[in-house]
């Protein structure tokens, strides 16, 4: 063999030493879930878990899961057994909607966190798609919940419990953004509407919690509910304490809440109706089953929550003496003044407005 310059590199037939293989505990991967509450073509919704699906599914084999989860549901629900059936043979036309995305072909899941329940929309490329869908929350409240209220308990105080479900979306919100809770209140319709921070269909957010006697978003807070400073004020804050639910059932025979965050593009609804709930409660056992969807939002809740995010609450039906209307604003301004207008909230001693009330669109700090 020849003599090999100094810049010439040499070859090592030496096999590198074997690395033992280790395996830990923490290299081994955990087991990840995906949970869905599917709207359906024909209105209905079905739930489906996925455990360690992978990166990615096609769209056909994740839409003949959805079909056998909807088969058994059938066979289950009696109301859901009246509806009209899916066709399930369109092939490519199925694709998915979440939060205002397409997807089509294939389902990513790193889309969506893992351990959580999301809710998506399939599409059947009709053109048509539903904004409410049956049994989609379950508002089963603890039974010790379902007590009469208390003789005193009237339209009023119902009321109030919904404006002070209002009053605690609104007070942490900072100085840059809208507080303004709003209440019209007519013969056939009163509505209840909120700039706090809305509600979604995220676990710790969603909006069934609203919905469900004794689940209040904000009970964590209800300690600090009695005697303190506002908006925690005696005697009218918690009061009762029997939440949106109840108040609406006192008030109406049907409700619609409307809610948006300021991270969802959608609006996220529920609707419920008090015959309706106990009627579908017998069907399905011991589960107060109700609807809902979501939808886009409309241009007077952009105008009226710039900053995108809001709750209204709407109830039809209600019994109201509408030629009472401005006792209750009366009324309404005597309950909640501090909030309204306050001198204590002022570092300057001058006088500061909380929060922006309005009573069928006249604005409380200025009814006599």
């Amino acid at each position: 063999l020849g003599e090999k310059s100094l810049g010439e590199p040499t070859m090592s037939f030496r096999r590198p030493a074997k690395r033992a293989l280790i395996l830990d505990d923490d290299d081994e991967e955990e087991d990840t879930s995906y949970s869905f509450k599917v709207l359906l073509p024909n209105s209905t919704s079905v739930g489906l878990t996925l455990h360690n699906p992978g990166p990615e599914m096609p769209m056909e084999r994740f839409v003949n899961m959805l079909k056998d989860e909807y088969e058994k549901a059938r066979k289950d629900c009696v109301l859901m057994s009246k509806r009209t059936r899916i066709d399930w043979n369109l092939g490519g036309k199925f694709h998915l909607e979440t939060n205002g995305e397409k997807m089509k072909g294939m389902v990513r899941f790193a889309v969506f966190k893992p351990n959580m329940c999301h809710i998506i929309r399939l599409d059947d490329g009709s053109g048509t798609t539903s904004t409410m869908y049956e049994n989609l929350w379950d508002l089963t409240p603890d039974p010790d919940l379902l007590k009469e209220p208390p003789e005193n308990y009237s339209f009023e105080t119902a009321l109030a419990d919904l404006i002070d479900n209002s009053l605690q979306a609104v007070w942490p919100f900072s100085d840059g953004d809208r507080k303004l809770i709003s209440v019209d209140v007519s013969s056939d319709r009163i509505s209840v509407f909120d700039t706090g921070k809305g509600m979604d269909s995220s676990e710790a957010n969603s909006i069934d919690k609203w919905g469900k006697i004794g689940a209040s978003l904000h009970r964590s807070q209800k300690i600090c509910g009695v005697g303190g400073r506002p908006p925690y004020l005696k005697p009218f804050f918690g009061m009762f304490g029997y939440g949106g639910p109840y108040a609406c059932m006192f008030l109406g025979r049907r409700t619609l809440v409307s809610s948006k965050t300021k991270t969802s593009k959608k609006v996220y609804t529920l609707q419920f109706k008090k015959e309706a709930l106990m009627d579908n409660r017998s069907i399905l056992g011991k589960h107060w089953k109700t609807d809902g969807g979501m939808r886009d939002p409309t241009e007077e809740e952009i105008k009226l929550a710039p900053h995108g995010s809001f709750t209204k609450v709407e109830i039809f039906e209600p019994e109201f003496d509408i030629s009472k209307l401005y006792q209750l604003q009366c009324r309404l301004k005597d309950i909640y003044f501090p909030y309204i207008q306050c001198d204590e909230l002022s570092k300057t001693g001058k006088t500061e407005w909380p929060v922006e009330f309005q009573v069928n669109g006249e604005n409380l700090a200025e009814i006599a």
